[in-house]
């Protein structure tokens, strides 16, 4: 029986079912249509059919494309048109893409899909199985850590989907145990996400010659997705892209084209070393034993954002944006934050406006650390420049250890208001600026003024968080420095992270 085009259907019973899932069979494009009840972009489109006709699918996106709920539909699509036995592993490097936004869309979807389909089925947090088949017909839930790679064996039955969400942030350990997951009669893998590393697993499907006959590999570009042009990604988050960071910039070709990142030649931080740090997840009982300290980055241009970045252990929690208030309510602000998170430090850059604000914070009794980023390095002269340079090579050596999370969230007022994705803004701070080799052979970073003569925006998230690692400049002392200039007068305050 074949569906006319956009007719409307309606299931009236399980013989009428059975005919749709045999013809739905391999048939993922319609079955989005008919039961669903959505129309795939052209991307989702040929993605879908290449699942039809290959084992192995392999996306590299921009953002926004619709790859996630591409995922649930073919999660669903799975589930309802295979019997006998179907297991559907689904797995991500971090909890929050994988239970906020993929398995998120599960849910949505299974709320708009025919109800004689979507009736048999149930959704849990971690589950979503057939309620008479139970374990036997299901897809799971379980996150990818290097740590825990066993959560992912033990998936056999007659017909097996892969699906790994954020591929790119799943360690070459996972993927090892992703691989001995089959099925007797068929077994499926599909993965995608940002191409935003540059080494690992994924980097190698879409590079290695080899993978060319094992998997099918496709490319989602924000431009051939835009609302303007019927498709997810908004036309003025594109041009937002372009005009913070250009066209020739590797944010624009990671986030719009879906390409992975250039080599970063004359970029201060790899693309890849920031875009990594955004998928690990370090136990809280570990975190919570630190010390918690504040980076104030205080605005000093009309345009510009005050940013306050808080650092416990090696978490960043939220970053704080303000905008258009003075020294006074910048330093109230501070004091409200301080008051709840106890801060050991609040190293403030002192230049322009943020010596008002560390006085006030000084003279209200609070552990203010006024940090002044034009002055010489403190720790090691003969590398950088100025202090400033330096504190980019601290968090560049804090990347490179590969042990450190940043946030890509920002809250707005200490109620809430939290902007829950501003990945494409941190990571565009960190790898946008430049650097050169001085006459005197020392590293300099491209400053503030210099990004914006060029038309980048000022980083003001990294530089907040750059004063969290200005301990050591923060703890000198004066009055009992040694006159030898040796290191040992810098006090780290929380030395077991390092810093």
């Amino acid at each position: 029986m074949k569906i006319a085009d956009n007719a409307r259907i309606e299931v009236c019973d399980g013989a009428q079912m059975a005919r749709y899932i045999d013809e739905w069979w391999d048939d993922r494009v319609s079955y989005t249509k008919y039961c669903i009840g959505i129309t795939p972009t052209n991307q989702q489109g040929d993605a879908l059919k290449a699942l039809d006709k290959h084992d192995s699918v392999s996306i590299k996106s921009g953002h926004g494309t619709g790859k996630s709920s591409l995922f649930a539909w073919c999660i669903h699509h799975y589930l309802d048109c295979r019997t006998g036995g179907v297991k559907v592993p689904c797995t991500a490097p971090s909890k929050h893409q994988l239970q906020d936004v993929l398995w998120a869309e599960v849910k949505k979807w299974h709320d708009k899909k025919l109800p004689l389909f979507a009736d048999r089925m149930e959704w849990t947090r971690e589950r979503y199985f057939h309620k008479v088949m139970g374990d036997n017909h299901q897809a799971v839930a379980r996150t990818a850590t290097k740590e825990n790679p066993t959560a992912l064996q033990g998936f056999h039955a007659e017909y097996v989907l892969k699906v790994m969400d954020e591929a790119p942030g799943v360690h070459d350990d996972i993927w090892d145990v992703w691989d001995g997951a089959h099925g007797r009669q068929e077994t499926k893998e599909l993965n995608g996400g940002n191409p935003t590393r540059l080494e690992g697993s994924f980097w190698k499907i879409h590079n290695d010659p080899k993978f060319m006959t094992v998997y099918k590999r496709l490319t989602f570009s924000c431009l051939k997705s835009l609302v303007s042009e019927g498709g997810n990604c908004r036309d003025q988050d594109v041009e937002k892209i372009a005009a913070k960071f250009g066209v020739d910039s590797n944010m624009y070709r990671v986030r719009v084209l879906g390409e992975f990142p250039l080599r970063d030649g004359d970029s201060f931080i790899p693309f890849d070393l920031v875009s990594g740090s955004l998928y690990r997840e370090i136990l809280e009982a570990i975190w919570k034993a630190h010390p918690v300290v504040f980076g104030v980055d205080v605005a000093y241009f009309g345009d510009d954002e005050t940013v306050i970045a808080i650092r416990q252990g090696d978490i960043f929690h939220p970053y704080h944006v303000l905008r258009g208030m003075d020294t006074f309510q910048t330093a109230s602000y501070v004091k409200a934050l301080a008051n709840i998170y106890k801060p050991t430090g609040i190293f403030v850059d002192v230049i322009g406006w943020g010596a008002g604000v560390h006085d006030n914070l000084s003279n209200s009794g609070f552990p203010s650390y006024g940090v002044n980023v034009a002055e010489s390095p403190a720790l090691d002269p003969h590398t950088y420049l100025r202090l400033r340079d330096e504190l980019w090579g601290n968090a560049r050596d804090w990347f490179e250890a590969r042990r450190g999370v940043i946030c890509n969230r920002y809250k707005t007022s200490l109620k809430g208001n939290i902007i829950e994705d501003d990945t494409q803004i941190i990571v565009g701070e960190w790898t946008t600026p430049k650097y050169h080799i001085s006459g005197k052979g020392k590293i300099v970073i491209e400053s503030k003024e210099d990004l914006k003569r060029r038309g980048v925006g000022s980083p003001n998230r990294a530089d907040a968080h750059n004063l969290t690692f200005a301990q050591p400049t923060a703890a000198y002392k004066l009055d009992d420095a040694p006159e030898d200039g040796e290191n040992d007068r810098y006090q780290p305050l929380d030395p077991e992270c390092g810093y």
